[in-house]
């Protein structure tokens, strides 16, 4: 009755991306930066890594946070996506953001000047000197994720054929407080109605960037998770994936749109 082969995904989020966008006018006074947030390389040739997705934090002119980095090339010596990267950082009184991040003996700079929404896409540059994973600067877009709290409804289907719909409603709570590794844990219930009818406990995940993740481990029946990407920095609507660990329900995952209510 389980899933077969679990998927990973990770979440590039070029699709997100329109053709380049400038940044709005910064605010007159300095943001809070304290949130989950997510750096996008513009990759060419030289570039070693793809994406920073992690937490920071931000008090007064001071930033702090704890990153993780998805290479271009997983063969790559840059680090793996496991791998915690500490981050410093100062934010001015214009929202002038620089970030510095050490890696693979090299250091990590990333500048942009924030909008009043840090929400919004904005661009700035990314640069790695030194080290095993260096790159010339980079134009990039850096961006913060809303919480992944409330209710999301949509119908899902199965891949199979023929397609087997069922609703589901998923109230969500994503912790406001980073774990250890940059990630935010994400709790809650998810509702099947359809081919079954269960409300199912949420498996432990968390939350980095633009995506939902399940860590790897042995799944309890009965319960579920949820993984995918969010669609918007506003965290309105997931790409979702939800598998479901019941011996009372016919279908095994459903997957589609979510949108929060």
């Amino acid at each position: 009755m389980f899933p077969g082969p679990r998927f990973l995904f990770l979440f590039p989020l070029a699709a997100l991306l329109a053709c380049g966008s400038s940044p709005p006018s910064p605010s007159s006074s300095t943001n809070n930066l304290s949130g989950n947030w997510e750096i996008i390389s513009h990759l060419n040739s030289s570039g070693t890594i793809a994406d920073f997705t992690g937490a920071l934090q931000s008090n007064g002119s001071t930033v702090t946070g704890t990153f993780r980095a998805l290479a271009s090339n997983l063969t790559s010596n840059c680090p793996s996506i496991t791998t915690d990267l500490a981050v410093t950082g100062t934010l001015d009184a214009s929202n002038n953001l620089t970030l510095t991040i050490p890696i693979s003996g090299g250091t990590a700079t990333i500048a942009a000047t924030l909008p009043l929404d840090p929400q919004t896409f904005t661009q700035g540059s990314l640069q790695i000197v030194g080290g095993t994973c260096s790159m010339p600067s980079t134009a990039m877009n850096i961006v913060q994720f809303a919480p992944v709290t409330g209710t999301f409804t949509g119908t899902l289907t199965t891949s199979g054929t023929p397609a087997i719909s069922a609703s589901v409603t998923a109230v969500l709570v994503q912790s406001t407080t980073p774990n250890a590794d940059g990630q935010f844990p994400l709790t809650g219930t998810v509702t099947i109605q359809g081919p079954c009818s269960a409300t199912l406990p949420l498996l432990p995940e968390t939350v980095s960037g633009n995506g939902i993740s399940f860590p790897t481990g042995s799944s309890t029946s009965p319960a579920s998770d949820l993984i995918g990407p969010l669609l918007t920095p506003t965290a309105t609507s997931i790409q979702a994936y939800v598998d479901i660990y019941s011996t009372n329900c016919s279908i095994t995952y459903v997957q589609g749109t979510l949108t929060r209510q």
